[in-house]
């Protein structure tokens, strides 16, 4: 990696006590502003990271513009710096799936913090997601933070630690992994060319398609509880759809830095798409196979002021948990619920569904003895007229 003029001034050492100080501002002062101030804090949490870098970049007297190097850039470094980052959210997302699969409690708490960032008006969260992040994280990681082990000799050693650094500074378990994930390329692209205006595309994109998703769901009424569709079966599904992405890799790399390129890192991607493949096929296999489906029903009616309800009875000759899913298709926005109880009348579940982008749901699991069960599908006031599609599967 490039080194800066006056790289004595500067020690690995260093690059770990500034991070102890980031968080430790972080956890301090950014996280009462965060918790007193809602999304002004969170502003102000990501300007403070700005200021400390540009304080450290003048305590310790190195020029800024080689702290953090902004420079033209080529079209191919444009191209190989996408397809790296299309591939690190395509390899971020099936790691956070697999997390999720793990540790289920980990996704519900993660979503539930980060649904109230998606409120609000629109144009200022979508700045607030991608363009402070792009510029005031990346000024401390892959500017002060990074200058610090420019010394390092062998470039991987670096990317590890700042991957690891950055996937930290998130503090989120669920999260790590895409975190240190996304972290490590940025910090490879920066160490390749020294040019922080990529890293910085590159923070964006990727921030804005989370930012994009998460704001048109909030502003339409959508489901953003991830944590009861990342199963065994949906984590295959993402492994077989991301078989791209070791190809997408490999190439933004050649693209990056073509000097260190091997031909043989095309057989690898190969290799790691064949086994992602062939894993995400075992796994959905294995998903519709463990089980035996009780339920699987199929059904429409009109929704009357008269009749609002539709029933469905089935029986369970085995004690085990069992996942239970309602899809409600339909022509109008109108609202269902779905209810579920025993033969004792006891109600097991009392939930409305809820939206998503093509339909209305929900997914439950939860321990049924032997016996009978009876379930309905209510729909609202503001559903009469409609014509539902719908679904339940028990399994």
């Amino acid at each position: 990696m490039e080194k800066i003029a006056n790289q004595e001034r500067l020690k690995p050492w260093m690059g770990i006590v500034l991070f102890a100080v980031l968080m430790a501002l972080f956890l301090t002062a950014g996280a009462y502003m965060q918790a007193n101030w809602g999304k002004l804090g969170l502003v102000l949490t990501e300007v403070m990271f700005l200021l400390l870098a540009i304080g450290f970049c003048l305590i310790r007297k190195v020029k800024i513009k080689e702290m953090f190097p902004i420079k033209k850039f080529s079209a191919r470094e444009f191209f190989g710096s996408l397809f790296l980052i299309i591939s690190g959210q395509n390899i971020s997302l099936i790691a956070t799936m697999l997390v999720g699969v793990i540790f289920p409690s980990w996704v519900e708490d993660t979503m539930e913090s980060m649904m109230s960032l998606y409120t609000g008006n629109p144009i200022l969260v979508f700045l607030l997601i991608t363009v402070t992040p792009a510029i005031c994280e990346e000024a401390i990681h892959r500017g002060a933070i990074l200058s610090c082990f420019r010394s390092i000799r062998k470039d991987w050693v670096i990317v590890l630690i700042m991957g690891l650094l950055f996937g930290i500074n998130h503090v989120s378990a669920y999260r790590f992994a895409a975190t240190a994930i996304l972290g490590a390329i940025l910090s490879f692209v920066v160490i390749k060319r020294n040019n922080m205006i990529l890293s910085m595309f590159m923070h964006f994109a990727n921030n804005a398609v989370s930012a994009l998703a998460g704001i048109f769901a909030v502003n339409s009424g959508l489901n953003l509880d991830a944590s009861s569709s990342i199963t065994p079966q949906t984590l295959g599904t993402y492994l077989i759809i991301g078989i791209t992405a070791p190809f997408l890799f490999v190439l933004g790399c050649w693209m990056i830095a073509p000097d260190k390129h091997r031909k043989i890192r095309f057989l690898i991607a190969g290799i790691i798409a064949a086994v992602m493949f062939i894993s995400g096929a075992v796994l959905t296999a294995a998903s519709f196979s463990a089980h035996k489906t009780i339920v699987q029903s199929q059904m429409s009616y009109t929704v009357t002021e008269e009749e609002k309800d539709v029933t469905m009875d089935f029986a369970v000759e085995e004690e085990r948990e069992y996942s239970i899913m309602v899809v409600v298709t339909s022509n109008q926005d109108g609202d269902y619920s779905f209810v579920l109880q025993d033969e004792h009348g006891k109600t097991l579940i009392d939930s409305p569904l809820k939206k998503t982008l093509t339909a209305k749901t929900l997914a439950d699991k939860m321990t049924l003895p032997v016996g009978s069960y009876h379930t309905e599908i209510r729909a609202e006031d503001n559903a009469v007229g409609d014509n539902p599609q719908i679904t339940v599967v028990v399994n």
